[in-house]
């Protein structure tokens, strides 16, 4: 529901540009099967030719159309995101540093669920007749809690995100 102006929420801003992203996607494939042949081709033993209906002209001006209203709106969400703050550590930082900082820790936690497999076993080498005990490089509760942190952080971060998606206004007009 656009605000009175006609501007878009964030979060409506985001599902325009997933829906524009799957239209384009649409017509770009119609257009690769229009444009192997002006006319009759062949597909799998089958014959395709255009529905009387269907005029490759109208489907490229509609394609480059939301091409162009998809890059006006990627402007203007990247400019919403860099003018946005949230709170986050007992700071402001702008909207984009905050997915920035998703992503980090999105990847951080990836690298610690290994580090922390890792660190749950000792390695025990039977050679010969004794036994050969390998620790773990990293101990298992440090990597643990701070595996715990992190998550609780990228929460944290995440719900603030979500929670600004809903008040803040895109100036972008669907028309």
């Amino acid at each position: 529901m656009p605000d009175k102006k006609g501007n878009l929420y964030l979060y409506e801003a985001l599902e325009l540009r997933a829906e524009y992203g799957r239209h384009i996607g649409l017509l770009e494939n119609l257009m690769g099967d229009a444009s192997k042949k002006h006319g009759l081709f062949r597909d799998n033993d089958e014959y395709k030719e255009p529905a009387e209906d269907f005029n490759l002209k109208e489907i490229e001006g509609k394609l480059k159309k939301l091409q162009t209203k998809q890059v006006k709106l990627n402007q203007e969400l990247q400019k919403t995101n860099f003018e946005i703050q949230i709170e986050y550590k007992g700071e402001k930082i702008s909207v984009a540093e905050a997915l920035e900082i998703r992503k980090n820790l999105l990847e951080d936690i990836k690298a610690m669920t290994e580090r922390i497999e890792n660190s749950s076993y000792k390695r025990v080498i039977h050679k010969e007749e004794r036994d050969i005990v390998e620790k773990p490089r990293h101990r298992f509760g440090e990597i643990y809690r701070e595996y715990q942190d992190n998550i609780q952080q990228l929460r944290q971060l995440v719900n603030r995100i979500h929670a600004v998606n809903y008040l803040a206004i895109v100036k972008f007009k669907d028309e």
